[in-house]
């Protein structure tokens, strides 16, 4: 069989001579999947045979597996096409048999567009959509309940709910309350008594959309009855956007109706259609008296013929007018009127009326006159006198200038008409607050380009100047140079705000007044002596003076005041307090122009810090001295070993240490590193010592490095542990004629042993806990064997955790190359390459720590 063969060129046969049928075929599998379609069906379909291929075929309801075998089966059903549409088509169902058992033949056609009514309400569920949702309006079917069966496509947009979120609910879930809590009373009622209200009539009621909004709708209800059960059906239309284009006319016309401004309407034919209340009490006619009549009404004899024929001209030809009228009102008096005509068009844009607006303009007019007059004064003023008198019409532009202005910004007066002020000053600065709120300005200042390119500083005054409606019209004003006065008082502010702000104690004194009083002091001199500036001006220096002012140093100053010199002395004076602190003072005199001294200037300079710190150095330079004297001074040699050492705090003092000493025929070496790098540091180092020399030496050689190590930290613990302190230790006894190494360590960095020859490096470590830690503390004890020309390296972690510029540190790895390298120089050398290639490591950083070396080598 064809179907069952799996060979395309059967498939290809079989679907050729389906092709060759007139009638649209498919063929589906016992499950309603697609087989074939003919081209037919394809294009009945909107779909490709391999776009359906192995799926079911978009029907509505869908063919249902395992057709009965009874014979062919013919129902109605709707059709999704591929283009998205859906269409209502008519198929036939039959089994095939023989060989292509297991597999359907389904023929589609259209569906008749006369039939009968809907039998089925599933057939009608399926079709309302069809029916209602290309309408723009909601359409809604509940039932007696008020449940909600249909909810169409416009009800969807008009409410926000979906149609799978509303139906099965109660439409009551669109009205606001109280319409809600009352709708099922409502519906009960009619049920019960028949008697319609809204059903089968239409009415405006309010609406709540999903989002809570309410809205008005435009409500029509109908009943139906549906296979012997009754339904209502409403159809909703927004009426939104109706609503807010009646409340737009009724605010337009209002508008209208109140505009301060006299409105006419008139048609074509220049027949008034339309006067406002204004319009009314401008003329003296009532509105009944210009309804009908013509605009001639209002004509006087001061107004060419000329002018109202161009008026006619341009307004008919679709465009605006303005200009000026003199009118005559119904009691015989003259006005002036500014009018304004504008063609209405209508939809088609054809003229169907005009729209005249006249503004009384008389009192301006007389305004006017007299502000000729006054102008022509003014400008007589401006021409006698040095200074840059200006107008500018209300947007900033000039419209008068004086002769003053070629002398301050060297333009000719007709140069800048017509320039707005923005064009002259410097980088088009801002409008002034003031000329954007139109008020009075005075003495504010500006900044102009001068034609020749600097800049010149003025002080400008001015008003503007407003008319009887209180309408801006132009502002007046003058400019004064003030270039070179700016530029002093800049210089004086400049320098005021520096000596505000510095740091230093600064004070001015009165050379003239009895007592030299100060006149001036700055905030850091107040700071400095804890005084406020009104307690020190009118009062001198001698305020400050206390029991311990160097009397000498105050006589030294005192004279070389007296005789109009400069002097520097530095006092011991006193806070307001009673606090002291040391005052570098530094006087010299101001003198005038006649050369006569005036004032003094004192710089005060609280050097409290910097003497404290230079006895701190001094103090710490002879601690440092002490420390590296209780150091070894020189190499250790004796017979069968030799040994080197060096020590560099980080600062002035530290906390490493080592020693080597002959002690009853062994030698014994040490090398420590207490915590931190200070003082303190440096002063346990100095009682480490101290103990150590009287451990070592109290029971002889019979004391292990185990047994120093436990009694140290017996007798060191309650010190290390007020201090917050710790100590590392390494402990070693050498016996040179046995070429026999005893150690323990105490947390400390494992020592290198480099074996002759071959220089192969091993790490000698014990176990132990660091000094301070704990009491009762075990410390393990090793022992090694050396021979002739082994070197050992003791050190502490200021060397292997010195850093570079990158935060490298500089590593065990590296101190054991090094050592290599240069294992065949003497101790001393040894040590000094060591230090180097640390140092050299480390580059332009300072050490973070103390570094010691220890070097011993067996001989």
């Amino acid at each position: 069989m064809l179907l069952q063969s799996g060979d395309p060129g059967d498939a290809w046969l079989l679907r050729a001579a389906l092709d060759g049928m007139d009638e649209a075929v498919c063929v589906i599998d016992d499950a309603g999947a697609l087989v074939l379609m003919n081209e037919a069906a394809e294009t009945l379909a909107g779909w490709r045979q391999a776009d359906l291929q192995g799926c079911l075929l978009p029907l509505v309801p869908p063919i249902s597996a395992g057709a009965p075998a009874s014979g062919p089966s013919e129902q109605r059903c709707s059709l999704r096409r591929g283009d998205g549409n859906e269409i209502a088509i008519e198929i036939k169902l039959s089994d095939l048999e023989g060989a292509a058992a297991g597999f359907r033949l389904l023929r589609m056609r259209r569906a008749s567009s006369s039939r009968a009514p809907f039998s089925d309400p599933l057939e009608l569920e399926q079709m309302l959509p069809q029916l209602f949702d290309t309408i723009p309006d909601g359409v809604i079917l509940i039932d007696e309940t008020g449940v909600m069966e249909f909810f169409s496509a416009g009800a969807e947009r008009l409410f926000g709910y979906s149609r799978q979120e509303a139906l099965g609910q109660n439409v009551k879930m669109l009205m606001p309350s109280p319409t809600r809590d009352l709708h099922d009373q409502y519906l009960s009622a009619y049920l019960h008594t028949g008697q319609k209200k809204i059903i089968g009539a239409g009415r405006e009621v309010v609406a709540r959309r999903k989002d809570g909004a309410f809205f008005p709708i435009y409500l029509s209800i109908g009943e139906l009855w549906l296979w012997g059960d009754r339904r209502f059906l409403g159809v909703t239309h927004d009426l939104t956007e109706a609503k807010r284009s009646a409340e737009k006319v009724l605010t337009l016309s209002a508008a209208m109706d109140q505009s301060p401004n006299a409105v006419l309407i008139a048609d074509r034919e220049g027949v008034i259609q339309y006067v406002n209340e204004s319009f009314v009490k401008l003329t003296g006619y009532s509105a009944q008296e210009l309804v009908n009549a013509t605009p001639r009404v209002l004509a006087s004899q001061h107004t060419e013929a000329e002018q109202y024929r161009r008026l006619w001209r341009t307004i008919g030809e679709g465009r605006e007018w303005r200009g000026e009228f003199e009118n005559r009102r119904k009691d015989g008096s003259l006005y002036w009127a500014l009018e304004t005509i504008k063609p209405l068009r209508d939809g088609k844009g054809d003229i169907t009326h005009y729209l005249a607006i006249q503004e009384d303009i008389t009192a301006r007019k007389r305004d006017r006159e007299a502000l000729i007059e006054s102008e022509a004064r003014f400008r007589h003023v401006a021409e006698m006198t040095g200074e840059w008198l200006w107008e500018q019409d209300a947007s900033g532009r000039y419209t008068y200038s004086s002769a003053g202005v070629k002398v301050i910004l060297g333009f000719a007066p007709e140069e800048i008409i017509g320039k707005n002020y923005l064009e002259l000053r410097v980088d088009g600065q801002d409008h002034d607050a003031a000329l954007l709120k139109p008020r009075p300005f005075f003495r504010l200042v500006n900044q102009y380009r001068h034609k020749d390119g600097t800049i010149v500083v003025t002080e400008s005054s001015g008003a503007p100047i407003f008319d009887r409606d209180g309408r801006l019209v132009h502002w007046r004003g003058v400019d004064h140079d003030i270039t070179a006065q700016k530029a002093f008082e800049d210089a004086l502010r400049l320098r005021d705000r520096a000596i505000e702000s510095v740091h230093v104690g600064i004070s001015i004194s009165d050379a003239k007044a009895r007592g030299i009083p100060n006149i001036y002091v700055n905030p850091a001199f107040c700071r400095m002596t804890g005084y406020a500036r009104e307690e020190l001006l009118g009062r001198n220096l001698r305020m400050l003076r206390g029991p311990e002012t160097d009397e000498a140093a105050l006589e030294r100053f005192n004279r070389a005041v007296s005789r109009g010199e400069d002097c520097q002395v530095t006092l011991r004076v006193y806070r307001r307090n009673g606090t002291s602190f040391w005052n570098e003072l530094l006087v010299s005199p101001v003198v005038d122009e006649a050369g006569e001294i005036t004032n003094f200037v004192g710089i005060h300079t609280d050097v409290t810090e910097r003497r404290r710190e230079a006895q701190r150095n001094h103090e710490l330079e002879i601690a440092r001295h002490i420390q590296l004297s209780l150091l070894p001074n020189a190499p250790l040699r004796l017979p069968g070993v030799e040994m080197a050492g060096y020590c560099a705090p980080a600062s002035q003092v530290g906390g490493d240490y080592f020693d080597y000493f002959e002690n009853a025929g062994t030698v014994d070496v040490v090398i420590a590193d207490v915590s931190g790098h200070s003082v303190g540091a440096a002063l346990l180092m100095t009682e480490v010592r101290s103990t150590l020399r009287v451990e070592a030496r109290k029971a002889v050689a019979a004391v292990s490095p185990a047994e120093i190590l436990w009694d140290l930290n017996e007798l060191l613990y309650d010190d290390l542990t007020r201090s917050e302190s710790f100590i590392t230790m390494l402990y070693m006894k050498y016996d040179p004629e046995g070429r026999r190494l005893t150690y323990a360590n105490a947390g400390h960095n494992r020592a290198i042993l480099l074996r002759f020859p071959g220089g192969r490096p091993t790490l000698l470590d014990a176990e132990g806990l660091v000094l301070g830690a704990l009491r009762g503390v075990d410390f393990e004890e090793r022992t090694v064997e050396l021979t002739a020309g082994d070197l050992l390296l003791l050190y502490t972690d200021g060397v292997t955790e010195a850093q570079n510029a990158a935060g490298d540190f500089y590593g065990v790895e590296r101190l054991i190359e090094s050592l290599r390298q240069h294992k065949e120089l003497a101790l001393e050398g040894i040590v000094n390459a060591l230090l180097d290639d640390t140092r050299g490591f480390c580059g332009d950083r300072p050490l973070d720590d103390d570094i010691a070396i220890v070097v011993m080598k067996a001989c």
